[in-house]
């Protein structure tokens, strides 16, 4: 029989990572929806032959054994659950994640301790929405691509509104150009246009996220890809073509083609959570170009032999671009100059704390061996 999880993404990794758990009397579930410290979750029914949906919240045990946050469950994710005697449901643990997208906690300052956000997790397609008009901007697609290479997904960039695009029929040859590799189409969400081409990302089993700004059209892709109204839209503005903000969860959907889609509220700030190597595979043509400086330190400004400003001066690369990408390189050694104190300080805190606690049991005697 058919497990009835697997019209949820369960497979055979997550049954694997299940079966070395200490999973006595617990069972798998799936994260639909986060509300704070409770999550609505998706598991089988008391027959096993369904799914059906309940609440969840974390056990203390769990919620307080945790390092970070950021190991709390997301839409997405996959953990273990006991059911009480009501309707409601209590997670005992996290399965491991194939994939996640994070980002840096918004709303810090420079004196707060860096922290991880996690949006959503184990997503096999990054759905990366732009909408034809004044929402497009190169600089935040390269800020998505980035955001997505680190976690494991595969981007697809998607431009919507396209009846939006007019004269602009080239705006899809433009995205192509600062996102080399990844697959580029536009769609009216409306009129059906170009909607087909979901079809060879949206798989069965697999899921998906949408990620873009309020109003570029996430929650109307939703409600067509789904055959009916799950999100509620509203109509853009005519002055800067953005609509107002509607989707105020990360959503987990099950649509009729068998794939799962997570529909999550516009980003308003992006802050990279990432490695400069996912900041360099969003910037191919650049990356290709640094590696035939002739220094291996190049800082691309001044130096004999760069490979990079030559390419600028003839004008085989956007000079934008290049900014774009020393940009995001910064960002991110600004971040990892911050970490890497506020690390070493959490490091010898627990040293700390491992210390005095031996000494007080070296006290009571529990290591009397020891002495």
């Amino acid at each position: 029989m058919k497990d009835p999880l697997e019209n949820y993404g369960w497979n055979p990794a997550f049954a694997r990572s299940f079966e070395l758990q200490l999973s006595l009397n617990l069972s798998p579930a799936r994260v639909a929806e986060t509300d704070r410290d409770t999550w609505t979750i998706i598991a089988r029914n008391k027959a096993g032959d369904e799914t059906e949906t309940m609440q969840a919240v974390a056990s203390g045990r769990f919620a307080h054994g945790l390092s970070h946050p950021a190991e709390m469950p997301v839409t997405g994710d996959w953990v273990l659950i006991a059911r009480d005697p009501g309707s409601q449901a209590v997670i005992h643990a996290l399965l491991p994640r194939t994939t996640k997208i994070s980002r840096k906690a918004k709303g810090e300052t420079a004196h707060d301790k860096i922290k991880e956000q996690v949006l959503v997790a184990n997503v096999d397609t990054a759905i990366l929405i732009t909408a034809a008009g004044k929402d497009w901007n190169p600089r935040r697609i390269e800020r998505y691509i980035a955001l997505v290479r680190d976690g494991g997904a595969r981007p697809l960039l998607v431009i919507t509104k396209a009846d939006l695009l007019l004269c602009d029929n080239d705006l899809v040859q433009q995205t192509e150009a600062i996102a080399p590799g990844i697959p580029v189409f536009a769609v009216c969400a409306l009129t059906g246009m170009g909607m087909e081409r979901f079809g060879e990302y949206l798989l069965p089993g697999s899921t998906a996220v949408l990620i873009g700004s309020s109003g570029s059209g996430k929650s109307t892709l939703t409600n067509v890809l789904a055959g009916e109204t799950l999100q509620r839209i509203q109509d853009i503005r005519e002055d800067d073509h953005k609509g107002r903000h509607t989707t105020t969860g990360r959503s987990l959907f099950r649509l009729p083609s068998g794939a799962l889609l997570i529909d999550t509220p516009g980003l308003r700030e992006i802050q990279l959570w990432t490695s400069e190597d996912d900041v360099d595979a969003a910037f191919p043509e650049i990356e290709a170009l640094a590696a035939m400086c002739r220094f291996k330190d190049c800082t691309h400004s001044n130096e004999p032999g760069c490979a990079v400003r030559e390419a600028m001066e003839s004008g085989t690369i956007a000079a934008d671009r290049v900014g774009a990408w020393q940009k995001l390189r910064r960002e991110l050694e600004f971040l990892e100059r911050r970490q890497k104190p506020l690390s070493e300080a959490a490091e010898r805190a627990r040293g700390k704390s491992l210390s005095r606690m031996f000494k007080a049991r070296l006290r009571e005697g529990r290591y009397h061996d020891l002495e």
